[in-house]
Order: C-alpha cells, then structure tokens, then sequence
C-alpha cells in the first residue's frame, strides 16, 4: 500500500471519533467512486482542456468572437471544478487542488505584480480560476479587458494559467485510480473512513455556501461576481452532493433500507428539493433587496439540508462526523 495514502488517510481521519461506523463493502466503495466521482472528474478535464485551447486561440488572435469563447470556457471549467469541490474526496485532498486552483478571495494586486515576472506556481493567491476571472472581466470593466488582454505579456499570463490549470487536475488521474483500486483491496482502511470524509466533506461545501452567497453584502463581497456565475456555482454544489449522495447506482438509499431507516433517504431528498427551489428564487440581480431577502430564505434550507444530512442520514448510518462551522450555533 502507498504510504502517501496511508498518511493521507490517517490525517483526514482524525476529526473523526474512534466510534465504529458502517463500513461499505468493497462492491459499494469502488461503485461509488466509479459512478459519483470519476464521471465529475472526466468532466473537469475535458472542460480545464478545452479552457486552455481558448485561452491559446485567444492569444493568438485576440478579439471579442475569441475573448466570448475564453469565458464561456473558463464559465464551465468553473462550474464543473465546483460540482468536483462539492463532493470531493482522495486525491483531491492529496494534491489540494482546491487550493491551487481556486484560492479566494481574489488578489488582483498579487495578480498585477506576477504578470511582468511570469507565473510561479508557488503563488496561489496569483494563479488559478479566480485569477483569470479577474484577467477576463477585471474589476466592474469586463468591456475594458479586451485592449488590456492584447498586451501579449498580460495574454500569456492567462494562457499560462490556464495551461497549469490542466496539469495541476491532469495529477488528480493517477490518484483516483489509486484511490479506486485501495477501496477495493482486502485491507479495509480506506473503506473504514469513506462515508465519515466524504459527508464530513459534503456538509464543509454546504457551510461554504454562506461564504460565496451571504445573505447581505455588496455585490463585490460574492465569490464570481466578476463572471456573475455565483448563481450557478451554487446550483453545482447542491446538484453535485445530491447526486453523489443518490445516484441510483451508488447512492446511499440502499444502506439506510439495510440500517432498517428507508424513510430516511425520503427526508433528505425532500430537503433538497427544498433547498433548490430557495435558490432557483434567488433575483440575478445581487445587490437588490429582494436578492437579500431571497439569499436568506436560501441559506436558511442550507442549514436545514445540513440538520438532515447530520441528524437523519449519517445518524442512521451510525457515522461519527467531525465538527462544522453549525456546531454549537
């Protein structure tokens, strides 16, 4: 066994209680990696890819049909690495992709001083898709970025995050191999922690949300509000948490009926449903009263998701999870 992952493993355990919790066969763990994971994570790849073959094109001729297709592009890498961020699990952590990738909040004057000296890798608050968000739309003057981005010194700096973008998810290949074939392996280590890590990792994002999408701020203060997609990072979140969660393939339906608990499963999909509806109502328009008293009422179903994931789902599955930003609220 890969010492890495014992290390790893070992360190995301110990939040966790010497409480005996359900261990999931061998079939359920790689099943619900191959059916909940590696879909998000082919995913990812292909839209990180298509990202820097934009970002490239765009260089090289840059103009606004170009400079459209680079932010659809960094658009859907966004959303996809959201949807991966939701639920994530192995070498995600290993490789702490999240915070190479996605640093925030957004740092433009550590952005400004690395474009004349080149991308250094080790400056994550100056690479990553915040930092070519702000590359793309700028601060409230997404039309002025078009001449900034024909400096081939700015330009190549966007490409050249785009590029590590790629390789820094492009690591996560071997590691989810990895990762699948240890949940498969006579040692039940890793079988042991998969459901305690992964919801304890599932109710992190849904805290996260009050962060990305407070209830009362001014539209800077909004994780994306440079691309506006804060709206549909969100969506991804609870999209990628329930589908993990309830994938007719893997999901966890069938180990609440086996803890003898089915009514269970009814109840937590009943809270999503409740908690998108709350955030299809939210106005695009942040800054707007109803938008406020909208995110509220959406925040509000978050925390009432979270109560039924902890208190119905990982209860009845008999799972000791770590503490949350709720505890003791």
């Amino acid at each position: 066994m890969n010492i890495k992952w014992i290390i790893s493993a070992t360190l995301l355990a110990s939040a966790i209680s010497h409480a005996e919790p359900l261990q999931p066969s061998a079939e359920f763990s790689t099943r619900w990696i191959a059916d909940a994971y590696l879909p998000r994570h082919r995913l990812l790849v292909s839209a990180s890819e298509q990202f820097a073959g934009s970002s490239k094109a765009f260089c090289a001729t840059p103009n606004k049909k170009t400079l459209s297709l680079t932010r659809a592009a960094w658009k859907k890498t966004a959303i996809a690495w959201h949807a991966m961020d939701a639920a994530p699990a192995g070498p995600i952590l290993l490789e702490r992709t999240g915070r190479k990738i996605d640093f925030w909040p957004t740092r433009p004057d550590d952005i400004e001083a690395m474009i004349p000296k080149g991308l250094d890798e080790r400056n994550v608050a100056a690479r990553g898709l915040p930092a070519a968000e702000y590359l793309l739309w700028g601060n409230n003057d997404p039309k002025a970025q078009l001449a900034k981005l024909q400096n081939p010194e700015r330009c190549q700096y966007l490409l050249a995050i785009s590029e590590r973008i790629v390789s820094d998810i492009a690591l996560l290949n071997p590691g989810w191999q990895n990762y699948h074939t240890q949940l498969g392996a006579e040692n039940p280590f890793f079988r042991e922690n998969l459901l305690p890590e992964t919801f304890n990792l599932m109710l992190g994002a849904l805290d996260s949300q009050a962060k990305r999408l407070p209830k009362e701020a001014k539209a800077e203060a909004f994780a994306e509000w440079r691309s506006g997609i804060g709206k549909d990072s969100s969506v991804a979140v609870l999209n990628a948490i329930e589908q993990t969660l309830f994938s007719p393939q893997s999901g966890i339906t069938p180990l609440l009926t086996q803890a003898g608990k089915p009514e269970i499963a009814m109840q937590v999909k009943k809270a999503f449903a409740n908690a998108k509806a709350a955030q299809a109502a939210i106005p695009a328009a942040f800054n707007s009263p109803a938008a406020a008293s909208a995110r509220g009422k959406y925040l509000a179903s978050i925390q009432a998701l979270k109560h039924s994931i902890e208190a119905g789902a990982a209860e009845a599955l008999d799972l000791t999870l770590g503490l949350s930003e709720s505890d003791g609220d």
